[in-house]
């Protein structure tokens, strides 16, 4: 069972899943730990959840004072049951949900485009753990280059360090603010920066 665990909507229990392999929802220590790290980044913000699962990232950033959310879930049945999550929470004007891949998403959409209010203040990158490498290898660079990032966006990407996994080289434009272990979990903060002329990155 999962529960939003801050601000307005503190205390609602979310659905339970549909039975999905693979699907793995953020725990509630490792969740709490990354919004206590974002409380200053969340007034207001437009956020990204790439892969949303059972959308207890996004939910709670909308809770906590975020002023929009674009959900991305690949599963149908997981994509209906974020549909139906949404319209309990009465979410329906701040939350959009987008059935699909997320590098999909990514590549045929423009963040500026009406509906989805890019680009974003801060994203959720949380793909399966048996994909993560392969996945961030595609993902971080589109979300750079395609301008889905607001200046100086938070970026918050978990992965299972479980044997020796990595995340890949993170691409020009991304830098790593702090990293956090939660058992085998790891957590890393980046920030989106500027770049200057010569490659080198500089804190907005």
């Amino acid at each position: 069972m999962q529960r939003i665990s801050g601000g307005s909507l503190r205390g609602r229990v979310l659905k339970s899943l549909p039975t999905v392999p693979g699907l793995r929802p953020t725990g509630a220590r490792v969740r709490e730990a990354i919004f206590d790290r974002l409380q200053h980044e969340l007034r207001d913000a437009v956020v990204l959840d790439l892969f949303a699962g059972s959308g207890a990232l996004a939910f709670e950033a909308l809770s906590r004072g975020a002023a929009r959310a674009t959900l991305v879930e690949r599963n149908p049945a997981v994509a209906r049951h974020l549909q139906a999550q949404i319209r309990e929470l009465a979410l329906d004007e701040r939350a959009r949900l987008w059935q699909g891949d997320a590098t999909t998403f990514l590549r045929r959409h423009s963040p500026s485009a009406a509906e989805l209010a890019g680009p974003y203040d801060l994203v959720f990158v949380d793909p399966p753990y048996d994909d993560t490498e392969v996945v961030l290898a595609a993902v971080l660079p589109a979300l750079v280059a395609g301008g889905w990032l607001a200046e100086s966006a938070a970026l918050v990407c978990e992965y299972d360090r479980a044997g020796g996994r990595r995340p890949p080289a993170w691409p020009q434009g991304l830098v790593v603010e702090t990293t956090r272990h939660y058992g085998q979990t790891a957590v890393e903060f980046l920030r989106h920066t500027k770049t200057t002329t010569t490659g080198a990155p500089q804190l907005c």
